[in-house]
This record gives C-alpha cells, structure tokens and sequence, in this order.
C-alpha cells in the first residue's frame, strides 16, 4: 500500500516524462535493433561474399592444377619418352638427337599449355640429361635427384623443393630409395602468376588473399606485406576440421578482421581471404550517427510536449482520474460537466456515455458468457505446466551437455513453436489446422522427450477442415491430459493416437491412449448425467475446454469421454461441421 501511495504522491510533469518515455523507448529500441541487425546482415553479406569469393577462386585454381596435374600424367606415360628411354643406348647419335629434340618439344607444349606453369624439366637417366623447353642440361647432379627423397616422403601432388612450387612424377611409379627411375618429369608453377591470381581477388583496402599448404610449411600471398598476420590467417583453415568456413579474427594489432577459408584436401592446399572489419562496417558509422540524433531528438520533444500537457490539461485530467477512481470502486452515477468546447469537454461527453454504457452491460447475461468464455480462454493461454516446462529445457541441457547438434535443432524449433503458439493473444479463434498442428508440435516434443518409449499416430486432418474456425487450445489440453493421466507412468510402450471422423453435421476429433489408470469407476464418474467432467479435473484443462466448446457452439456439441480400444481413455472433441450452426447457437442464447 506504501508503494502505491508513493507511486500516486509523483507529480503529474514527471509522470507525464515517464509514460512518453516508456511510449518511446520501444521505438527507439526497435530503432536499435534495425541498425545491429543491419550491422548483421552486412556482416553476413560480407563474409557470404568472401565465402563466394573463395570457392569461385578455389574451384578455378582447381581446374587449372587438375589439368596441369593431368597433362603430367599423360607426358609421364608418352609412348615416345617411354621408348627413347628404353631405346637411347642402341640408338645412332642421329637418332638419339632427332628423339631430344622431339622431348624438349614435348615440353615447350606442355609449358605452354597453362600459364601457371614457370619451367618443365624431363630428366633423362639413361642419358644423364635434363631437357627443358629452351635449353639442354647434360648432366644429373646428386642435387637434381634430391627431389626423390621429397616424392618418397609425400603423398600429395604438390611440393615446395628449393624455393619453388612443384609438381613431379617419375616412370615407372613407386618409391625409390637408393636408385632412380628411368626418368621422371618436374613442372615448377609460376609463383608470380599466383600472387597476380591472389592480387586480384581482393580491392578492398587492407585485404588479402593467401594460398597455403595445409601444414603451414609454405604460403603464397597476394600482398607481401605483415608477415605475421599472414601465417595467422593461414593458420585459419588449420584449426578448423570444415572443408570451408568463415571467421571473425582479432589481429596481434588488435584489428578485427573477417576471413573465409576453403581447402582442396586432395591437392592439400587452401585459399583463405581477408579484409579489415572497420572498412566493411565504415558505412554504418553516418547512420549510428544519425540514429544518436534522433535519440536526443525524440528526448527534446518529450520534454517540451509533456510540459505543454502539464499547462493546459492538469486541472481536467485531475477531475477525470477522480471521476475513474469512483467507477472503479462501484459507483456508477458520476457525470463530469465541462466549460470549453475542446477535446476536454469531448472526453467527459464519452466519459459520461460510458458510464452509462457499463451500467446497462452488467446486466447483459449474453455478454457474462462471452466475457467468461474470454477469461477461461486467457486463464488457459496464461498456465503453461511447469512440470513440461522443466522436463523440457532438461531435455535440452541434457542434448546440450551430450552435444547431440542432430536433434537440438529440431527439437528447440519444435519448443518455440509450442511456446509462441501458446502465448499469442492477439485472437480468440483459430483455424482447426492450425489447432491441431499446435497439439502435434506438443506430442512430437513428448516423443523427442521419452523416445522408444513413446509412439505416436497421428492422423492428417482431412483438407476441406483446415480452415474451419474454432476456439483457440482445445486439442492440445486433451493431449496433455492423456499424457499426464494415461501413458506417463507406463515403463515402455506408451502409445498417443490421433484421429479425425467426419459427418454431415459432426466433426470429432479423437484422442486415445493405452494408460492402465482408468477405472471403470472413474469412467462411470466422468459420464454420470449432470456430472460429465467434474470439478476435480484440472479447471484449465479438459473442463476449461468443454465449457468453451459448449459456449461456443451449444450443449449438443463439446467432449465425450469413452473407454478406448488401447486400454485407456477415449476423449472425443465434437464440432459442429458448417459455421451455420454456430450463429444459430448464439443466436438462440440471445
């Protein structure tokens, strides 16, 4: 009573700034929320981008190896190497350099067949030669085949060896430890050509794009500059076990920087992109501008409008909340008198028809029902058993605690479409779909819930009942019901089925279990005349329901409870088939 007391002692002027504030404060969070999430959304447009961006790239970069890569292959087994290979010692020196000048055109067709290949080298054992596109080398030194020990050691396509980025094969294929092939091919990729490649995907001012092996021994970068943050954004791909993925990264500087990644595990490299935070969001800074603005703005105008109010409208604001404060306390014959002809003299006009309009309502038996049709409706809406409540978000720290990801999402998915469903006001009625979906979401987080130890049938509702209107939460309840009182306490085999009848004039929906707790007692109870669905069964629940329904639509209508074939209670909620017989319902109680 004191915190009443001193919530009505405040002045009128600083409540006046209050309720303004309180109408405002919405608008300005929703404001608030429009520039995060706008702020989100280019992020996400941005890191979307750079995740195109680098699969585009990756995919062309793959095309280019995988053909490079192939043609290798093909000049690996050449007919024509593999016989100057076999055949070089009985060849006349004639001969033997009429094939050397075939190989080294072989060569220079294979160096020019991509510009990512820099050089091709063809070593020929049997003729201790090296020949490239331009040039002859008449040697094979212990240097040379050191690349031998690399092929031994890697399984992938692509090495590093002496600086330089490498593709080899040799013939015939397979490891080699004290001896060397009868030849085998070198193509060393052209890294300028790369870095051009990598220089171009990304305009932006201070971004970059890095190619990388995946262990971190090698990179290539489009810009040479900040080494460190190089190795620490192509470290990226390294730490996470996804093919491909997207990443906000705090830099040694202390810059955010928004990367995506994607590797070729079969080629063991990976490109990543990158770009400074602050140039992607640099054009929400004239808005976040903007928007402080008109925060002081809407303050400003608070301030000046609410001191208007409280100049010219305290006196007959006054007179009014008094004139309030007796209604509300039972006295219905005040009238209030007005000497403007303003908005004042208005409000007191309507006051005074209100007044009487009350007073002839109360009286209004038809009006009782609806209001009490309302109020059992809301009071249903309101109860969301605590018990599901804490099962529920039990099951969900346990899938948490589990990291069971498969069902979290369905099953936090089906939680919020039972929780908003439940708690919406806004409408009295709903479609009988959307109904018996809501009870379905119900029975289908039972069934996530108890598992195996739950089945559940569930019958499609037929099309052309879809759109029927009726009572908000009248199938869930009964749900509940055969779950609480039915198959809960069952060790296994616990079984939940729904069914639809139809006829010309009655639509019925059936709710069965096979719950052991019914006795034929009890069912005697429940369909004694004068005593279907006593008081002792919860009051928002199934008797919350069947009043409502016979409110609704009349006596003939509601639920009738039988014995099911299951073994446990057989709950039948019957509807009227066409809308007609409502309105004749509601008339006759007029």
């Amino acid at each position: 009573m004191s915190i009443r007391r001193n919530l009505l002692s405040i002045g009128l002027y600083p409540k006046i700034v209050l309720i303004f504030m309180a109408a405002i404060i919405p608008i300005l969070f929703i404001g608030s929320l429009i520039v995060i999430k706008g702020e989100a959304a280019i992020r996400r447009e941005i890191t979307n981008s750079l995740s195109s961006r680098v699969h585009f790239y990756v995919n062309e970069l793959n095309s280019a190896l995988e053909h490079i890569i192939s043609l290798k292959r093909e000049y690996v087994f050449d007919p024509d190497i593999q016989r100057f290979s076999t055949m070089s010692p009985i060849m006349t020196d004639y001969e033997r350099r009429l094939e050397v000048l075939l190989m080294q055109k072989k060569m220079k067709t294979l160096k020019s067949s991509s510009p990512y290949i820099h050089d091709v080298g063809l070593f020929m054992v049997s003729e201790h030669k090296i020949i490239y596109p331009n040039r002859i080398t008449y040697s094979i030194d212990e240097e040379k085949t050191s690349v031998h020990r690399l092929l031994n050691r890697s399984s992938l396509p692509m090495f590093v060896w002496q600086n330089q980025l490498m593709l080899a094969e040799r013939f015939p294929t397979g490891t080699y430890e004290n001896s060397l092939p009868a030849y085998w091919i070198e193509i060393s990729l052209n890294r300028g050509k790369i870095q051009s490649i990598l220089s171009q995907m990304l305009t932006e001012n201070g971004g970059n794009a890095i190619l990388s092996d995946l262990k971190g021994n090698w990179l290539i970068s489009g810009d040479a500059s900040n080494d460190s943050l190089q190795r620490q954004m192509a470290e990226l791909n390294q730490s996470h076990a996804e093919v491909s993925g997207q990443q906000v990264m705090t830099a040694a500087d202390d810059r955010q920087y928004m990367a995506a990644y994607e590797r070729l595990p079969e080629l063991g490299i990976a490109l990543t992109l990158y770009m400074p935070e602050e140039v992607v969001l640099k054009p929400l800074a004239g808005y976040q501008m903007w928007f402080r603005i008109l925060i002081a703005t809407a303050i400003v105008i608070i301030l000046l409008y609410a001191y208007w109010i409280y100049l010219f409208l305290q006196r007959p604001l006054q007179r009014l909340v008094r004139a309030f404060r007796k209604v509300s306390e039972g006295s219905f014959d005040v009238q209030l008198q007005s000497r403007s002809r303003d908005e004042i003299d208005y409000f007191y006009e309507q006051f005074n028809q209100m007044v009487g309009t009350i007073q002839s309502l109360i009286h209004d038996v038809y009006e009782q029902d609806i209001r009490s049709q309302r109020a059992e409706l809301k009071h249903l809406q309101a109860q969301i058993n605590p018990h599901f409540l804490y099962n529920a978000y039990y099951r969900l720290h346990r899938m948490a605690q589990d990291e069971d990801t498969v069902n979290i999402k369905p099953y936090t998915r089906l939680l919020g479409d039972y929780l908003k469903y439940i708690t919406r006001n806004a409408q009295e009625e709903a479609m009988l779909r959307m109904e018996v979906d809501h009870a379905r979401t119900y029975a289908n987080i039972l069934k996530m819930r108890f598992g195996d130890k739950l089945t559940i049938h569930w019958e499609e509702l037929p099309a052309e009942w879809e759109n029927r209107l009726v009572p908000r939460l009248i199938v869930q309840p009964i749900v509940e019901n055969a779950f609480i009182h039915g198959v809960e306490e069952l060790d296994e085999g616990g079984i939940l089925q729904f069914s639809v009848i139809a006829s010309a004039n009655m639509i019925s929906l059936i709710i069965e279990d096979n719950g052991d707790r019914l006795t034929e007692e009890r069912l005697d109870e429940l369909n004694r005349p004068g005593n279907s669905l006593s008081d002792d069964i919860e009051t928002t629940g199934m008797l919350n329901v069947h009043r409502r329904l016979i409110l609704k639509f009349g006596p003939s209508y509601g639920l009738r409870i039988t014995r099911s074939e299951l073994g446990g209670m057989r709950v039948e909620i019957n509807l009227p088939a066409a809308e007609e017989e409502e309105h004749e319902s509601l008339a006759d109680r007029r």
